[in-house]
């Protein structure tokens, strides 16, 4: 009887309440948002796994649990991104129910979204093959930990400086790591027929439409394409503004790219009167009654109009024409493009805007190194509110700059923008990071807090699964040496890829104005100027150990060095009419900008400055000037 009594105690412990440390995460991350055609299905992919997060948390925080990443500021969920990844705290006494349920729920905010678009697309759909896609994509994984047990176990040697809640937190991190290496292996569910038509989108999925690609004029206003064949989860990413009809419009890509040349048509009176007659000749070709139903709501021009390869697009999405008078619609408008650019004559001819935008990747530096601060829940949980804080900055630093925010939560920032504007919105970035995050994390932190970011400028036609990769690649070049920011330029149909690597604590966004303002308002130099600068770096870069006569005995004697080699160039390659005495004058505001220092090596700072100077010329060409606030620019 004794016995029975102590084992029923220990039952009844077992099933005692404890606080508990839970950690889950929502996926398919990389392949749900990478696989996109079309700047919603990059969006949409983005926003609804935020959505999917945003429910989780919210059964977490309604099942009384309570959120220590992300934290909500003022429980306003509609303001940020929700990360894919969720943290927080539970008293209970079975964590695994606790975890179906924020499963269950997830699940069920997922086969809501599809349902809303199957509904819509029911009559183009094979729905046997559509429900098996949908049923299996949500990668739910988590694991926890009681924060009891680390409480009562004595730390190991050498890790005395290490609390209870960091050892748990540490443990239930590399529980949910050994968790992802384990693969959830379904039972193999293959098409109706053998040879399936793939989806055009993804590979590794069958197209749903049930007989080829239906001739339907709806799907071209959802922008779905005649020779696309698209899997379930590439539909419901389409039907995006048809699901959430209430989302604010976000700009296309080709949309990003014409803001500079909006801004040159509203400056210039002249260039707005034969905008208008062009597109009062669009409107008369249309059959519309005036140039004004072409406008955008907003009261911008259609940016696919200003680009010849972009109109069939603008076309088919109006509907009700049928593909010979598409074409015959497209070569007229196409004409009066041409004659619209080939107004007024030289030097006042009309300019073309540019096809190139600026896409972003960004993320905070050692988030790691600062994480393993965390000593405790509060600590944490203040560490989580700066990065909300952080999300919500971001989001309107994109949209002041007239960017997309793509993806915005915790420290990570995707999107893109227009080239006139992403070197002012990244440098903004990068500050907001570094005030939100020492406002509102720990007070032990001595470590600086400081972003680094990539650019990939390219063209509007480059696909956005490589535009995606290119940032990375700049982001991870920036990674190297941190607090930078890395640039790709891309240019369409050949040539190199142009890489330019720029300290944040160097002002790249004020460097470059003043670049542009020596360059197209001075015309103090020549690109002659720049490309012998990046051949006065490789030269002195291709002398073998120059620490063993310069850097030993004077560090200062090479950037001496370089500043005469410098001034030579610049007197060697002025332009004509230029004075020396304006030459003179401009390499003293030249070392003022770009100062050589011994304590960075000056071969580094020299390559910088080159890049710099080599990439205002680039985007000079492509029509994209930075107007200094206090200098006046021609355009």
């Amino acid at each position: 009887m004794q016995n029975s009594n102590q084992e029923f105690k220990q039952s009844e412990s077992l099933l005692k309440k404890q606080k508990t440390l839970i950690l889950f995460t929502i996926g398919p991350v990389q392949e749900f948002i990478a696989q996109a055609r079309r700047t919603r299905d990059l969006w949409f992919g983005s926003y609804i796994l935020s959505e999917l997060a945003k429910a989780g948390a919210k059964q977490f925080e309604e099942s009384e649990g309570k959120l220590i990443y992300p934290v909500i500021v003022n429980n306003n969920w509609d303001q940020v991104s929700a990360p894919n990844k969720i943290l927080g705290v539970v008293d209970t006494d079975n964590p695994r129910d606790f975890v179906r349920n924020v499963r269950r729920t997830i699940t069920d905010k997922w086969m809501e979204t599809a349902q809303a678009a199957q509904d819509k697309m029911k009559s183009f759909i094979n729905v046997g093959m559509w429900e098996r896609q949908i049923n299996e994509l949500i990668e739910f994984n988590a694991a926890w930990t009681t924060l009891e047990h680390w409480e009562n176990k004595p730390a190991e040697d050498g890790k005395e400086e290490e609390t209870p809640y960091s050892r748990a937190l540490q443990h239930v991190e590399e529980l949910l790591a050994a968790r992802k290496t384990l693969r959830d292996f379904r039972p193999n569910n293959p098409g109706r027929v053998f040879g399936e038509v793939k989806s055009s989108l993804d590979g590794g999925r069958e197209s749903v439409w049930s007989k080829g690609r239906p001739e339907d004029p709806k799907l071209a206003k959802l922008g779905i394409k005649a020779f696309e064949t698209l899997d379930a989860i590439s539909v419901v990413k389409r039907m995006a503004f048809e699901i959430y009809p209430q989302k604010e419009k976000f700009y296309s890509v080709c949309e990003t790219a014409f803001h500079p040349y909006q801004a040159y048509i509203n400056k210039y009176k002249g260039v707005q009167q034969k905008v208008d007659h062009y597109l009062q000749a669009i409107a008369n070709c249309l059959g519309m009654t005036s140039k004004d139903q072409l406008m955008r709501k907003d009261g911008e021009y259609d940016a696919r109009l200003f680009y010849a390869r972009r109109i069939e697009d603008f076309l088919e999405e109006q509907g009700g024409l049928k593909a010979p008078e598409v074409e015959e619609k497209k070569n007229e408008i196409t004409t009066q493009l041409e004659s619209l650019y080939q107004s007024g004559n030289k030097p006042f001819r009309m300019k073309q805007p540019s096809p190139y935008y600026a896409f972003l990747v960004a993320d905070g530096d050692r988030m790691g190194d600062h994480l393993r601060r965390i000593k405790d829940e509060d600590s944490h949980r203040r560490f989580s509110e700066g990065l909300s804080q952080f999300a919500i900055a971001a989001s309107g630093i994109m949209k002041e700059h007239k960017g997309v925010l793509v993806y915005g939560g915790g420290d990570d920032v995707m999107g893109y923008l227009p080239l006139h504007q992403c070197l002012d919105a990244v440098q903004k970035l990068r500050q907001s990071f570094a005030r939100n995050m020492q406002e509102y994390t720990f007070s032990d932190s001595d470590t600086a807090f400081t972003l680094s970011a990539g650019i990939a400028i390219v063209h509007m036609l480059e696909p956005l699964e490589e535009v995606r990769q290119l940032a990375h690649a700049a982001e991870k070049k920036a990674k190297i040496t941190r607090d930078t920011l890395a640039i790709h330029f891309h240019k369409r149909g050949g040539g190199d890829l142009m890489r330019v690597v720029l300290p944040f604590l160097n002002n790249p966004a004020d460097q470059m104005k003043k670049i542009q303002r020596w360059m197209i308002g001075d015309k103090l130099f020549s690109a002659k100027f720049a490309y012998e600068l990046r051949e006065l770096y490789r030269t002195y870069e291709s002398f073998t150990a120059p620490s063993q006569w310069l850097y030993e005995s004077d560090p200062s004697k090479l950037a001496d060095l370089l500043w005469h080699e410098i001034e030579r160039l610049a007197v060697k390659k002025k332009p004509d009419k230029v004075p020396k005495e304006k030459i003179a004058a401009w390499i003293t505001e030249l070392k003022e900008v770009f100062l050589l220092s011994s304590s960075v090596e000056p071969l580094h700072q020299l390559k910088h400055m080159a890049e710099q100077f080599i990439l205002a010329i680039h985007l000079e060409k492509e029509g994209v000037i930075y107007e200094e606030e206090t200098a006046s620019i021609s355009s």
